[in-house]
């Protein structure tokens, strides 16, 4: 069967333009660092990759939220260590209000300062991180606690926002994990239901320095009730409530930390096999091109033979 010159130039050309996409396309994976661009260069590997970025999108997620949650628990956690701090001095200063030695005046002075306290302890349970309010459950964009006052402007009695205080709110940490990641009001300052009562923090607080200022003498009628050591009682067990809580946080901040740590590991696990999925062999690359750019090479200088030649030559 005679080849004509025509199909033999056309088998040519296609040969030396396969040659040179073979060439740009081993340029391009070494360029790039990657051997899939597109599904089509692989269709089994590009799906392994494309399920990995996927796993490794949600892993980012996760550290993200994590990182949020850290923010938030080292934010309440510095606000707890400041009521409990607080709620210590109100107590050292009932402890010396309740001595025999000290003058009206000197326990005056004490009831001053302990509502001095008291207004600082209000201002912490309204605290605000990135605009939002931490101790009010899971309605964080409107104030939890408001206080009511009597005409002189003293705090007499706070409410909670029954309908919220008690929400959590929760992180997705993992694939399987959520974790709560605030404090509920009603944990600590009030329980739902105790305003007003021996549970409420505020009350406690409001009717200790109610006492002290009367000379720590009681109101007719509630000489047990409302005594100072009985107020200094209740007042410790309402802080164990807030050092419970710090505690729940304590542990909380160690397994964000350690989750971070599971999940960066995870992630380069996942890197390397993304990698292997669709990366490049360096060495291979640098040889394969070597070896397409001797054999294009070679092809010109056999087309510059073969097709230099005219008729002439032939019928000589």
């Amino acid at each position: 069967m005679r080849i004509s010159d025509q199909l033999r130039h056309s088998t040519y050309l296609n040969d030396l333009h396969q040659r040179l996409d073979n060439l740009y396309q081993l340029q391009q994976e070494l360029s790039t660092g990657r051997r899939i661009r597109n599904a089509s260069d692989d269709p089994s590997d590009a799906s392994h990759a494309l399920r990995l970025e996927a796993c490794l999108k949600r892993q980012g997620q996760f550290l993200r939220n994590i990182e949020d949650a850290q923010s938030w628990v080292n934010f309440a956690d510095a606000r707890l260590q400041g009521i409990v701090n607080l709620i210590s001095e109100i107590d050292s200063l009932a402890v010396r209000a309740d001595n025999d030695d000290q003058t009206e005046e000197d326990r005056r002075s004490a009831a001053v300062e302990i509502d001095q306290k008291l207004e600082q302890l209000y201002n912490l349970a309204n605290s605000q991180f990135n605009g939002k309010y931490v101790f009010g459950g899971w309605q964080t964009l409107s104030n939890p606690f408001a206080a009511t006052r009597n005409t002189d402007g003293l705090l007499v009695s706070v409410s909670a926002s029954a309908a919220t205080i008690e929400g959590e709110i929760y992180r997705q940490v993992s694939e399987t994990e959520q974790l709560r990641i605030n404090i509920p009001g009603s944990l600590l300052f009030q329980p739902v239901g105790s305003e007003g009562t021996d549970d409420d923090l505020f009350y406690v607080i409001a009717e200790l320095r109610n006492t002290i200022g009367n000379n720590n003498t009681p109101p007719v009628g509630y000489e047990e009730t409302r005594s100072t050591p009985y107020l200094r009682d209740k007042l410790v067990a309402i802080r164990e409530r807030f050092v419970n809580q710090q505690a729940y946080l304590g542990t909380l901040g160690q397994r964000l930390q350690d989750t971070t740590s599971r999940l960066q590991d995870y992630n380069i696990t996942l890197t390397d096999a993304l990698e292997n999925a669709e990366g490049v062999d360096i060495t291979d690359i640098a040889t394969r091109i070597a070896t397409e750019e001797y054999a294009y090479e070679a092809m010109l200088s056999l087309g510059a033979h073969l097709f230099s030649k005219s008729l002439v030559d032939f019928l000589s």
